[in-house]
């Protein structure tokens, strides 16, 4: 019997919401101090036989920072997709959007070049913060409307983790962008292969825009939702690169995604209830099943 393989109109998408990411860095020490100092991400756990530290976003989001060592893996489950930390990822963190004039004020203090970009209209602005961390990674910060009825599973909280007048506040992961070297194939693989909600793509360049959650949303003006980039090779916003070797974890229906990998064909593991794919352009993808679920 052929198992029909899923397309993206056929019903809400399993993919619920963003859940964390992993950096490949070159010194964990200093990456943990950066992102520990200026972004107030508290450490929750850290391995360092295996250059491994996982920090708080909030309650529900992570970021996991990995310093490679030869012939060891970041995470064992993980080690027959040969999965890596992104490379030059493009980020995005949210935060309130009266913070944002801290923001720029605390950019200066850490010494950290930063850029600004309006990505709203004339009668509803969207500013934006652009700047770098120590390991070539691009970092956004993004207002959030908290007040938006269109909430994500896991909404953005009230005030940042860990409240310090000398970091940035950030409330949660908004975005991240990878790169793909077949566009056209990515396009309709996302959606048919792992559930992703196709939002829009622009007219201009290769860049495509999937929701994650049940349903397609609108992008910009401080929208809750958390995205999914997707790009061929190219230079974006602020001369930030889409990630490689990206791996992504995101809440979903964890058996309706393995349906859709299964029938795709694609290398995968299990583990503890989640399932961990291979993307043909060497991104992990992680599902994990949602809080309270």
């Amino acid at each position: 019997m052929t198992l029909a393989v899923p397309t993206a109109r056929s019903g809400p998408s399993p993919i619920l919401d963003l859940a964390g990411m992993t950096l490949e860095v070159n010194h964990l020490g200093r990456a943990v101090r950066f992102y520990g100092q200026v972004l107030g991400l508290p450490l929750h756990h850290l391995d360092e036989p295996r250059r491994v530290a996982r920090l708080g976003v909030n309650a529900a989001q992570s970021l996991t920072l990995w310093e490679p060592v030869t012939r060891q893996p970041n995470e064992p489950w993980l080690a027959p997709l040969w999965a890596r930390g992104a490379g030059h990822l493009h980020l995005a963190f949210q935060v309130r959007p009266e913070d944002l004039p801290r923001c720029r004020t605390l950019l200066g203090t850490h010494g950290l070049p930063w850029q600004e970009i309006d990505l709203g209209t004339p009668d509803a602005p969207d500013p934006t913060l652009y700047f770098f961390d120590p390991f070539g990674h691009g970092l956004e910060l993004r207002g959030v409307n908290r007040h938006d009825p269109r909430q994500p599973l896991c909404p953005a909280p009230d005030h940042p983790l860990t409240p310090d007048t000398h970091t940035l506040p950030v409330i949660g992961l908004r975005e991240a962008a990878l790169a793909f070297s077949d566009y056209a194939a990515m396009k309709a693989r996302l959606p048919r292969a792992y559930g992703f909600a196709f939002a829009r793509e622009q007219d201009d360049r290769d860049f495509a825009q999937f929701t994650l959650g049940p349903w397609p949303e609108p992008d910009g003006n401080g929208t809750p939702h958390r995205w999914l980039y997707a790009w061929d090779a190219q230079v974006g916003l602020a001369d930030m690169l889409g990630g490689d070797h990206a791996l992504l974890e995101f809440y979903a229906d964890v058996p309706a995604v393995a349906a859709r990998v299964q029938a795709e064909g694609l290398p995968c593991v299990a583990n503890a209830g989640r399932l961990a794919a291979r993307d043909p352009d060497g991104h992990v993808f992680v599902f994990r099943p949602a809080p309270g679920r």
